[in-house]
C-alpha cells in the first residue's frame, strides 16, 4: 500500500510539475506551449528507465500549435529527462490517428485521419508520427465544406512531420477528389 502511495504522489507531484512549468514558461515567453494527455485503463510506471505503459483504450491527446489524437489498445511512453515533454511514444497494434495541422506558408490547414494495423510512434522532439504496417490517411483541406480538396493514402508507412506539415509514404497509392464547378446549360 506504501508503494501504491508512493506512485500515486509521484505521478501527481509530476503531473503537477509539468503543468506550473508550461505555465511559467508560456508566460515568460509569451509563447504558445504544448500539453500531452495520456489515458488508458491501466498504467504502469518504471520508475528506473522513466517509461510508462498504458493497456486498455489507450489515448493520448496533444494540444498546441496542432491538435492531434492517437488511440490504440497499448501505448508506451518515455518523458523528456526535464519530464516537460513526451520523448518517444509506440503503439502495439491496430492504431488511430488524427491530427489538424498547424497553418502552412500559405496559411493552409489540414485535418488527418489515419489508421495503422501495425502500430506507431511518435517523437516528442522531432514531433514526427510513423505509422506502419498498412496505413492509410484522409487528408481534408480547412475549412470542411463540400468543395474541399481531399486526398486519400494507402502504404506500407506513412510519416507525418507536425512541425512541418509534411507527409512522406513508402509502397504509396494515392487518390485525389478535387471539387470542380458545375457547368451551366
Amino acid at each position: 500500500m506504501r508503494l501504491c502511495s508512493m506512485y500515486l504522489w509521484l505521478l501527481v507531484a509530476l503531473t503537477l510539475a509539468i503543468v506550473l512549468a508550461a505555465s511559467i514558461y508560456g508566460q515568460a515567453a509569451q509563447m504558445t506551449t504544448r500539453t500531452a494527455d495520456l489515458q488508458g485503463d491501466d498504467m504502469t510506471l518504471y520508475l528506473k528507465t522513466n517509461q510508462f505503459v498504458f493497456t486498455g483504450h489507450c489515448k493520448l491527446i496533444i494540444t498546441g500549435p496542432y491538435q492531434a489524437t492517437m488511440t490504440s489498445a497499448k501505448m508506451t511512453f518515455k518523458l523528456s529527462s526535464g519530464a516537460d515533454d513526451i520523448e518517444h511514444l509506440a503503439t502495439h497494434g491496430p492504431t488511430d490517428f488524427s491530427v489538424v495541422t498547424q497553418p502552412d506558408e500559405e496559411g493552409n490547414r489540414y485535418k488527418i485521419t489515419a489508421t495503422s494495423r501495425q502500430g506507431a510512434t511518435y517523437s516528442g522532439k522531432q514531433q514526427k508520427v510513423v505509422l506502419s504496417g498498412g496505413a492509410s490517411a484522409d487528408i481534408v483541406t480547412l475549412p470542411e465544406a463540400p468543395d474541399s480538396q481531399r486526398a486519400h493514402i494507402t502504404g506500407d508507412t506513412i510519416t507525418a512531420d507536425l512541425k512541418t506539415s509534411v507527409i512522406s509514404v513508402n509502397k504509396a497509392h494515392l487518390q485525389v477528389e478535387t471539387p470542380l464547378e458545375s457547368e451551366q446549360q
